[in-house]
């Protein structure tokens, strides 16, 4: 061997030693620079010849483990979704308060109840009425203001989305980026660890906001896909865009996340989405935020239809001279369809005693008028004609008028006061309400939307809505993917009754039958519709510009769409009693009673008692939000609310936790392998110090041969 080829060992073997020392070096100096993943030296042999020439410093790689980064990213996205999904439960959590706070939404509840029971015993108490109607209030309007919130959460959740793809493109952009530099370096022998930390760092802030998984490429770079395949990032990037909604309600229908994927494709990108923090957001906001104030709204409406129902079997002392009812929407046949039993409307002289009665048969469409004095007087009365026909049987003592889908009746004649009471046995009953709490007639709280969608209509009615006013619907699947947008218009010929407007939504063509179905309840007339799938498709109503009989629309009437979660943020105490607590009825009608004996007094507090006692009273709950439905009162359903929200707190929090711990696992055996160890960086610092001697020594044994063969020349 010559005395060249061994300068050449001894050179090359000097410079890749000074190579791995400053890896090395690069490896000490940054031992608590977080996310820096550990360099690694290599080096090759040469050979000439079948002889060894020395060696050489290979390519640098990164200490990486790819099925470590791979548990690490799934452990990183599980922990930011359930972390998303806690902080906004907390937050929802939090409005409704420790149950042991008398502000607590349900103490609210029992407060009012109580200052209810205190003035059924003291009826003739205007500051214990004022109690009732401020305590009342109190609870309507923290009702109101916690689904309000619930609302506000979801409008949250939904700027996080924004937020959230906005970084998301800035990351794939800059992963894509990354991939043109290590490429270009792989291909000369360069070093690239450096823009590969780079992008693995981007990876990592990537895996927090949606799965991720990732595949090397033979150029050094990396393709980035979610977990079911959508490609996200390589030699280029895709691009995501959503618009958030500047308002959000119960009934508000989302942008859905749109993805340009890499081959200038667009789609929905929500049905790509399965954890991360994203997947928690888009829960939350679309499934579990809806669930709870459902739930709440559904709480809210039974007990305003329970505090009606006792307000509406009593009177204030002295009785009302009109009672006008709320907007059904409906027209009068369609209202007084179904009514069955019996009911009075009894007129009072100013002393409170029966000047006349009007016992209306709803189940016999039959009047009987019982005056003070005199023989009874009968007449038959038609559903359509209803208010006219009890007008012109009353002998001059009432006014009624049927108008805008509203009832009203009035004193008329020498009659001083009104009031409606049915009997003990055989009362009044259209979809278990009386006949006054079914138009309204004397609510204690009023509500702007239906507190129930149960209509009342059959199949043979007539669906009442204007041919060619629009509704647009939103199939959404799940993670809020669009699956459909249809625009639906009211058929102007050939659907006539609600059967055949159902029949026309069902459309596979022009309407959601694709999708689903619409169902009407034959015994309650509710309109429902259920989503095709597991998990079955859910319908939002995007615009809906039609009216019933000049009232409410289509989705407000039926409860679609969502607005029925609307109804705890639009209940507010009757304006005319909220004006005048002496006109809260606080008493029974004494049917019994005849002139010149009251039928009401003063001194009755036995409608107040009843209001009073409505938390313990047996209601059926449809399912809604977390309750699958069923018997249960009002101060139970309130607890089980109370529950379910917590235990869905709870849970969150145990999730978190465990995914945090989870994510720290699989941080820690990542970073023991790609970490630096110092001890082994100065083992290595000791090898590669010992290796540059080595072939400096070797040099110099070669330069002294050198000198010797020169000087043996001389």
């Amino acid at each position: 061997m010559s005395l060249n080829a061994i300068m050449n060992i001894g050179v090359s073997g000097l410079m890749t030693a000074q190579e791995q020392l400053r890896v090395t070096s690069d490896n000490i100096s940054n031992v608590n620079t977080p996310g820096y993943i550990r360099k690694q030296a290599n080096q090759t042999s040469v050979t000439v010849g079948g002889k060894g020439a020395g060696v050489t410093s290979g390519q640098i790689t990164l200490a990486a483990d790819r099925y470590l980064q791979q548990a690490s990213f799934k452990a990183s996205s599980e922990a930011s979704q359930s972390a998303a999904t806690y902080d906004l439960l907390d937050q929802i959590q939090a409005q409704f308060g420790d149950i042991t706070d008398e502000n607590n939404l349900f103490n609210q509840m029992n407060s009012a109840l109580t200052s209810m029971a205190k003035a059924g015993e003291t009826p003739s108490s205007s500051a214990l009425r004022q109690e009732v109607l401020s305590n009342l209030s109190g609870f309507l309007a923290e009702g109101g203001r916690i689904s309000d919130k619930i609302q506000q959460v979801r409008a949250d959740a939904d700027a996080r989305i924004a937020s959230d793809v906005t970084a998301i493109n800035d990351l794939l952009k800059n992963i894509s980026k990354l991939n043109a530099s290590i490429s270009s370096a792989t291909v000369v022998g360069g070093d690239a660890t450096g823009a590969q930390s780079a992008q693995t760092g981007y990876i990592d802030q990537l895996s927090k906001l949606i799965d991720v998984k990732v595949t090397q490429n033979e150029n050094g770079g990396v393709t980035v896909r979610t977990q079911n395949g959508t490609v996200l990032s390589g030699d280029t990037y895709a691009t995501l865009s959503y618009q958030p909604t500047s308002t959000v309600s119960s009934s508000t229908t989302f942008n859905s996340i749109m993805i340009k994927g890499i081959s200038g494709e667009t789609r929905d990108f929500g049905d790509s989405i399965t954890s991360g923090e994203l997947k928690g957001l888009i829960d939350m906001r679309d499934v579990t935020a809806p669930a709870i104030n459902d739930q709440l709204n559904q709480y809210m409406a039974k007990f305003t239809e329970q505090m009606n129902a006792a307000h509406n079997d009593s009177s204030s002392v002295p009785a009302p001279t009109s009672l006008t009812g709320k907007a059904l929407s409906q027209t009068q046949t369609e209202a007084l369809t179904g009514m069955t039993g019996t009911t009075n409307i009894v007129m009072l002289d100013t002393n409170g005693a029966i000047a006349s009665r009007m016992q209306i048969d709803f189940s016999a469409n039959t009047w009987t008028r019982y005056p003070a004095s005199g023989a009874p007087v009968s007449g038959t009365f038609a559903d359509a004609s209803f208010a006219a026909d009890i007008q012109a049987g009353s002998g001059g003592g009432l006014a009624l008028s049927f108008t805008g889908g509203a009832l009203s009746v009035s004193a008329a004649g020498t009659t001083a006061g009104i009031a409606i009471a049915d009997p003990a046995t055989g009362g009044s009953n259209k979809l278990g309400q009386g006949f006054s709490q079914y138009f309204g007639l004397n609510d204690l709280i009023s509500s702007s939307v239906p507190t129930s969608n149960q209509t009342g209509l059959t199949a043979t009615s007539a669906h009442g809505f204007a041919g060619g006013s629009q509704m647009s619907f939103s199939i959404k699947g799940e993670n809020g993917s669009t699956i459909a947008d249809i625009d639906f218009t009211i058929p102007t010929t050939g659907v006539t009754t609600l059967d055949d407007l159902r029949v026309a939504l069902n459309n596979t063509s022009t309407g959601v039958g694709r999708y689903g179905t619409f169902a009407l309840d034959s015994s309650t007339g509710a309109l429902t519709f259920s989503g095709y799938g597991s998990p079955a498709a859910q319908l939002a109503v995007s615009s809906d510009n039609t009216s019933r009989n000049g009232g409410a629309s289509f989705s407000t009437f039926f409860g679609i769409g969502g607005t029925s979660g609307k109804v705890a943020s639009s209940l507010s105490i009757n304006s005319t009693i909220n004006g005048n607590p002496s006109k809260m009825g606080l008493a029974h009608v004494n049917l019994s009673a005849t002139s010149p004996d009251p039928a009401l007094v003063s001194g009755d507090g036995s409608g107040g008692l009843a209001m009073s006692d409505i938390a313990n009273a047996s209601i059926t709950f449809p399912k809604s939000g977390l309750n699958g439905g069923g018997t249960s009162t009002l101060e139970r359903y309130a607890s089980d609310l109370a529950g379910q929200v917590g235990n869905l707190a709870a849970n969150a929090e145990t999730n978190k936790t465990a995914s945090e711990a989870l994510l720290k696992e699989a941080t820690n055996r990542r970073s023991a392998t790609e970490g630096v160890n110092l001890d082994e960086e100065l083992i290595n610092l000791t090898i590669y110090q010992q290796a540059y001697g080595a072939s400096g020594r070797l040099i110099q044994a070669v330069s002294e041969m050198y000198d010797v063969l020169l000087n043996m020349g001389r």
